[in-house]
């Protein structure tokens, strides 16, 4: 059987919410004399989020999300899959992360609301987590300064999802190009993310971008 958490949370279709990083501002600081390009971060705003806890191989489940998202599971660890503007990335052995549009959580929940699915785990947990998107040719470099992953361009590559912490904060990191990288992290950390890479970014310069 399916659960479904029923927190006082309400789904964002059904409440007017906010971004994490509402209220804080646009800004830039140029690139010095030298630097080849500033580094772009940008508020991706009110991004539905659902968790997902079942078997990589439960057929019901990836059926369904066939359906829904538009893709399937990704079983191999550290992998996304991406489905237009949606993605499903890996967490765990058993668990995962969908992102879609703003308001589509209650269809995709809806979708995956199955009996016969067994033993699964939905939780729209889009008000808990925020998300910035970096773009830019030293992304990894101010990346790298705050986490110890290895954002080399030949082990970090489009597809790899990770895990990790940004200086003090638990964070979700996907490469989503050769330069350009989706950070997910919770809610009331993201200013204080925000604030971290830019203070990294300074060097190279860079621009703020709100949703």
């Amino acid at each position: 059987m399916i659960r479904k958490e029923k927190s006082s949370m309400a789904s964002l279709q059904n409440v007017h919410g906010a971004s994490a990083l509402h209220g804080i501002a646009a800004a830039s600081s140029p690139p010095p004399q030298g630097s080849r390009g500033a580094v772009v971060m940008r508020d991706t705003g009110l991004l539905d989020k659902i968790n997902l806890r079942c078997d990589a191989g439960n057929t019901v489940i990836n059926e369904a999300l066939s359906r829904v998202v538009g893709t399937r599971l990704p079983a191999e660890p550290n992998r996304f899959h991406v489905s237009g503007n949606r993605r499903i990335a890996w967490l765990g052995p058993d668990e995962w992360i969908i992102l879609a549009e703003n308001g589509s959580a209650d269809t995709i929940t809806a979708g995956l609301d199955l009996p016969e699915a067994g033993h699964v785990a939905v939780n729209n947990v889009s008000d808990a987590l925020g998300s910035i998107i970096l773009e830019g040719e030293h992304t990894r470099d101010a990346l790298a300064k705050h986490c110890a992953l290895d954002f080399h361009p030949t082990v970090f590559t489009p597809g790899i999802v990770q895990q990790s912490l940004l200086s003090h904060a638990g964070v979700t990191i996907m490469c989503l190009d050769d330069n350009a990288f989706q950070i997910i992290g919770r809610s009331s950390f993201m200013p204080y993310i925000v604030a971290l890479l830019k203070d990294a970014m300074i060097e190279y310069g860079y621009e703020f971008q709100p949703a």
